[in-house]
């Protein structure tokens, strides 16, 4: 087991040799890459979740109010009113004529 100065030693060391040797300095880099990466990734998640928050604020906001706001501003048609007296008429009929056959059958 290498102790703490040590290890900080060769790290030095192997920091000199790679900066000075071209090979081994593009070797270095490309396996650098990946994990510069995820780094890069983790920076730019902790910036944007601020900004993720406000988004799903307004989304909301826009889900809840966008077809008011459309129909104030006459985007859009009001729906149409439904016709419900056609389909009580028919409910009361069957139901009459339901009571009528239970009566005779009974």
């Amino acid at each position: 087991m290498l102790s703490k100065t040590t290890k900080a030693r060769l790290g030095v060391r192997a920091t000199v040799v790679m900066a000075k040797h071209p090979m081994i300095r593009r070797a270095a880099l490309k396996a650098g890459v990946p994990s510069a990466k995820l780094l890069a990734k983790r920076e730019a998640r902790g910036r944007l979740e601020p900004i993720g928050s406000a988004a799903r604020k307004a989304g909301s906001l826009v889900v809840v109010y966008g077809p008011v706001a459309a129909d104030a501003l006459g985007l859009v048609e009001a729906p149409k009113r439904r016709r419900r007296a056609p389909r009580i008429a028919a409910a009361s009929l069957l139901a009459a004529a339901a009571v009528l056959l239970l009566r005779r059958r009974g």
